[in-house]
């Protein structure tokens, strides 16, 4: 709410109250079991209370039943403001994905999403706020923590923090002004540290609970539950659990400080569960980067938990022009949309081949809307997930497969003939 001076007459005003609309970015944690959805005042960075919904995912089971419960969380976490004043949706989900694209890359043998690959999500949740011109934007899980943090949490305020977490596995993220870094001579591959070469294997084999409990295994030829457990004994004075959190913070200090450096940090910011074992490791880590960093940096913790992805998820969406990442109209002068139409809508599966330059992403959104108009909600799958150098893996075209319960599963895209689909009508542009 803001007020306005209105002038009465010369040198009088009067303050008229007036009320600025509301502007909220939809964000989305996907779970292994379930997702949750939140809406997020893009102006104040608030969450909007009473606006949480949380869904059951079942992601074992074929693409548009998956689909379904998104559309229909988001159509219910929508609700309960003005249509109007949702500006898009955000996603923090787990990869492989092609994240531009909002296409799925996970594969069968991955135990999440098995009949996912090449599924076009960004197509199908784009009908949930019914308007093509509102955004959907897709980022791993790993950068959307980190964004929360930045925007909301123990990050922000910073110009080029790198945000980790410290659990089951070794998570990261760099940021340059709110932007993730996945590329450059200033960052590892990827922009993550888990697959960083350290001692005798990876980061990851020595930044998480799996290292703890193997440590103290080492040094006192006893089992233990987890990490907790090490924690509780190294506060109750045990010198063994204590020494392994001061040389787990040593450890970590090697092994980030080259890379602080080189990306020029001025934060490394800690979350997940072995962050709140704070002042077990990070004496030890703030002194072994003391030592290796020219510059000083601060050392912080993450302030929003389990809610950093949510907030990164949803306020991405400050980040991206939605010209880039909605399909935009057909061009002038298209034709023949309504003879694919009613082919498409002939056959359950079909295969959508063409020119590379065909213009992909305005037609098959409109092909979509056209269908859908029909009552058919077609499932779209992207042939450019097995793209592999100049040509396609053989693997990932095997593991385009057809949804055969959905309405209709169309594979399109240039080279689209070589998905093996025998019961797929074929149609060419």
């Amino acid at each position: 709410m803001t007020f306005a001076p209105l002038p009465l007459s010369e040198g009088v005003f009067f303050l008229m109250e007036t009320h600025m609309k509301p502007n909220y970015c939809l964000g989305i944690d996907v779970g292994g079991s379930h997702i949750t959805l939140d809406l997020v005042d893009a102006d104040s960075f608030e969450l909007l209370p009473g606006s949480t919904v949380r869904e059951h995912l079942d992601t074992h089971v074929h693409p548009s039943a998956v689909l379904d419960v998104f559309e229909r969380a988001i159509r219910a976490c929508a609700s309960k403001v003005e249509a109007s004043t949702v500006r898009g949706v955000g996603l923090a989900i787990p990869g492989p994905f092609a994240y531009g694209e909002g296409v799925c890359r996970i594969t069968p043998h991955q135990n999440k999403y098995e009949q996912m690959f090449g599924v076009n999500f960004r197509q199908y949740l784009s009908n949930a706020l019914d308007s093509a011109d509102k955004p959907v934007v897709f980022n791993n899980d790993a950068a959307c923590f980190a964004l929360g943090e930045y925007f909301r949490g123990g990050a922000q305020g910073f110009k080029r923090p790198v945000v980790v977490t410290l659990g089951t596995g070794f998570g990261a993220s760099f940021l340059k002004d709110g932007r993730p870094q996945s590329t450059g001579d200033d960052v590892p591959p990827g922009g993550e540290l888990w697959h960083v070469p350290y001692k005798t294997g990876i980061a990851d084999d020595f930044f998480s609970t799996r290292w703890l409990v193997a440590e103290w295994q080492r040094r006192t030829g006893q089992t233990i539950a987890g990490g907790k457990e090490i924690a509780q004994a190294a506060l109750k004075g045990d010198a063994t659990a204590k020494q392994i959190y001061r040389t787990f913070g040593e450890n970590l200090a090697e092994c980030v400080a080259p890379w602080l450096a080189k990306f020029g940090a001025d934060a490394f910011v800690i979350g997940g569960n072995i962050a709140r074992d704070w002042d077990l490791y990070v004496p030890a880590l703030e002194a072994g980067l003391a030592k290796r960093l020219a510059h000083g940096i601060a050392v912080k913790p993450c302030e929003l938990g389990e809610q950093a992805p949510i907030y990164g998820a949803a306020l991405a969406l400050t980040l991206v022009d939605p010209a880039d990442v909605t399909p935009g109209p057909l061009p002038a002068g298209f034709t023949g949309l309504d003879a694919l139409v009613a082919k498409l809508s002939a056959s359950p599966q079909a295969i959508l081949d063409g020119p590379a330059d065909a213009p992909w992403k305005p037609l098959v959104a409109a092909l979509d809307a056209a269908l859908r108009a029909q009552g058919k909600k077609p499932v779209w799958f992207d042939v450019n997930a097995a793209r592999s150098g100049e040509g396609f893996s053989v693997d990932d075209l095997a593991n385009i497969r057809p949804d055969l319960q959905s309405d209709l599963s169309v594979v399109a895209g240039c080279g689209s003939s070589k998905v093996l689909w025998p019961a797929a009508e074929t149609i060419r542009l």
